[in-house]
């Protein structure tokens, strides 16, 4: 990876515009024809109808300004690791959305609005190809660490060692903005539903339609997936960080580290951050239950 791909963010308006024209995207989608039908129009005209069409938007909107925001990182790591593990890594999510549409929990149902299936599905692909970079981000950035684990015993005997120190360091930051833009916005999705849940619930849907257990157990299988997809490839990462230390600052032949010897593996350990800080552990785990987190608020707030 060279040190000119490794930008992590968006320069300039990019995420701003991106985040304004989703957000009024999906409240035209949402509003348009909302009176073409009686049923309808008495569905939006309840209060909680507006508020799920704002925060339905306002999910939209952040998706698509984190998704530009991380749209860099992934570009780079998948020049690093080609387009053949990019082609597979990018078409495991809509793969996965298949999967949970077909076999998984159905969260709240449909709205009662004219086409209501054709706009809500509209809006969730909007939604899902802005998060993309962020969960196929997170797989690459595993399989350029399982190369880097055949590069680092040629690079410390060739003394290059340095790009890989920079390479680990840069992948850290890249691994914790995708799992934060992935945990936020399925976050922000889950509130949604909880206000689409609440506004069916005005609406006269009964409770044993819509029950809040399903919006849990939806919160909880993205939850996993967002285990499934960080933990592995922050594992690798820190293995190989151990890797490299472990080869530059090697035990002495006969057992017994001097001063200088430990003083300079903790060096090399607080460089790359190698042990998890009281801050990153909380930032790590939050990110993770996010998604969990919001479906028990929407549950709790949603109630029948």
């Amino acid at each position: 990876m060279q040190t000119g791909d490794r930008s992590l963010a968006a320069s300039g308006r990019a995420p701003l515009i991106a985040a304004i024209a989703c957000a009024g995207t999906t409240l035209f989608l949402l509003r348009l024809g909302s009176g073409h039908t009686p049923v309808s129009r008495r569905f939006a005209a309840l209060p909680e109808f507006e508020v799920w069409t704002w925060i339905y938007a306002a999910e939209v909107g952040a998706a698509a300004a984190l998704g530009i925001a991380s749209l860099p990182a992934f570009l780079a790591l998948s020049r690093t690791t080609g387009p053949r593990a990019t082609a597979l890594t990018v078409a495991m999510w809509p793969a996965l959305g298949v999967l949970i549409v077909l076999f998984g929990p159905q969260a709240v149902g449909n709205p009662p609005l004219w086409l209501g299936t054709v706009r809500f599905t509209a809006v969730n692909a909007i939604a899902w190809i802005f998060i993309t970079p962020s969960f196929a981000g997170l797989l690459l950035a595993q399989t350029r660490l399982s190369a880097l684990a055949r590069e680092t015993a040629p690079a410390v005997e060739e003394g290059t060692a340095g790009g890989l120190v920079v390479e680990l360091s840069w992948l850290r930051t890249a691994m914790l903005r995708f799992l934060i833009t992935f945990a936020t916005v399925i976050a922000a999705g889950l509130l949604a539903l909880g206000a689409l849940r609440a506004a069916l619930l005005a609406f006269g849907t009964p409770v044993s339609q819509v029950p809040p257990l399903r919006l849990l157990t939806y919160g909880g299988l993205f939850t996993g997936v967002a285990a499934l997809i960080f933990v592995p490839t922050y594992v690798a990462w820190q293995q190989r960080v151990f890797e490299l230390r472990d080869a530059l600052h090697p035990v002495p032949g006969d057992g017994r580290p001097g001063h200088d010897w430990f003083q300079a593996r903790e060096e090399f350990d607080t460089l790359l951050a190698a042990r998890a800080s009281a801050g990153s552990v909380f930032a790590a785990v939050f990110s993770v239950l996010a998604p969990f987190t919001a479906s028990l608020v929407s549950a709790l707030l949603a109630t029948g």
